[in-house]
């Protein structure tokens, strides 16, 4: 009896693993027949996965940008915070903002990016100058802000050129430059001419903006920039320098019957720069008088023509030119925005170390 139920269990186990074996294989059969990528967890799901994450990535782009990032601070040390909204395009351009103190520089560089000129001044990109700062007597930026619109612009808002509130602060120790060595006129002077000598070698396109009709400090700065950038081994050099658009704000209708006159002025003072070969981009815009917050407006029957085309007019005109520049090559080998930045980055730091600026120091000193 006992080797008889020693049998019919041994028998038993057999066919229990008999089945398990054709259970195992009739499994592996229909995964066989299932299409590719169909089981989850399988090797080719998971590649699946990461090309689609991968391409969504570059379907959804960089974060948009809701205001300007500064990529030099007051101290004018490089920031490397703006790279998170740069991508691998290669079709991009670069536009850089530069004039005087309380010229309208950043909301002329927040119009370029997209803001209306009737929209209200906190959805600016870059910050304008609030009534406080202007009555303090002090500039709105600090340092280099940038902004990347829709449209694969780059937007690059400077720190006032020779600045009478960079002196004072200079003066009272706020903020160092280079050596102390340096008088702080000499300090003032040398910053705005490496801020200008920097964008000189990293923009498209250099939008000069000034508050009246001929300011010879902003053409002087600019042939000095010119003199004091690095040689480089590229023989084709003329291509490689930005264009330059000159905008004359807040321009009254007695402006704009002298367009002749200032154009012709403006070309004898760049006349020995490359920069402006034949006769110079300008453009003139009237005061951009923004309609008191819940005043009536005035019936069209009494509205008057003030001797000039409206804000929104000239300013289609100008971000038209601008856009429609072509833009000439930055570096000897292709660039895109990451690599633009990386570059910037480099070429920031190599005009602290540059022979030229220094000697150029020292004799502003003398």
């Amino acid at each position: 009896n006992k080797s008889k139920l020693r049998s019919k269990n041994h028998n038993r186990d057999n066919d229990s693993v008999v089945h398990a074996i054709l259970t195992k294989d009739t499994s592996r059969k229909e995964e066989k027949d299932k299409p590719d990528g169909s089981l989850r967890g399988s090797s080719k799901h998971r590649k699946r996965n990461t090309f689609h994450q991968i391409l969504l990535n570059k379907l959804v782009g960089p974060p948009e940008m809701a205001h300007a990032t500064a990529i030099l601070d007051y101290q004018l040390n490089w920031v490397d915070k703006g790279i998170e909204f740069l991508t691998d395009n290669k079709d991009f351009c670069v536009v850089g903002v530069i004039g005087g103190q309380g010229v309208g520089k950043s909301t002329i560089a927040s119009m370029f990016a997209g803001a209306r000129p009737t929209g209200a001044r906190r959805s600016y990109m870059f910050w304008p100058q609030s009534r406080d700062v202007r009555e303090s007597g002090v500039n709105q930026t600090c340092g280099l802000y940038m902004a990347v619109s829709t449209e694969r612009f780059i937007f690059l808002d400077s720190q006032p050129m020779l600045s009478h509130s960079l002196l004072d602060s200079i003066m009272y120790g706020d903020r160092g430059f280079m050596s102390d060595t340096l008088g702080p006129d000499a300090q003032v002077e040398m910053q705005s001419l490496q801020l200008l000598t920097f964008l000189l070698s990293v923009c498209h396109v250099i939008v000069v903006v000034s508050d009246w009709a001929v300011d010879p400090a902003l053409p002087r700065l600019l042939k000095t920039a010119e003199m004091l950038l690095p040689s480089k081994n590229n023989t084709d050099f003329k291509q490689s320098l930005p264009h330059l658009v000159f905008v004359y704000n807040f321009s009254s209708s007695i402006d704009f019957g002298k367009q002749k006159e200032h154009k012709d002025t403006l070309k004898e003072l760049m006349k020995d720069s490359k920069l402006c070969d034949g006769e110079p981009s300008v453009f003139w815009l009237p005061d951009n008088k923004l309609p008191v917050r819940g005043a009536t407006p005035p019936p069209p029957q009494y509205l008057q023509y003030q001797g000039h085309p409206s804000f929104q007019s000239c300013f289609e005109k100008l971000r038209n030119k601008v856009f429609a520049l072509p833009r000439a090559s930055i570096a000897s080998h292709p660039l895109t925005e990451k690599t633009w930045f990386h570059f910037a980055a480099r070429t920031w730091d190599s005009f602290h170390k540059c022979q030229q600026l220094i000697e150029y120091g020292k004799l502003l000193q003398s």
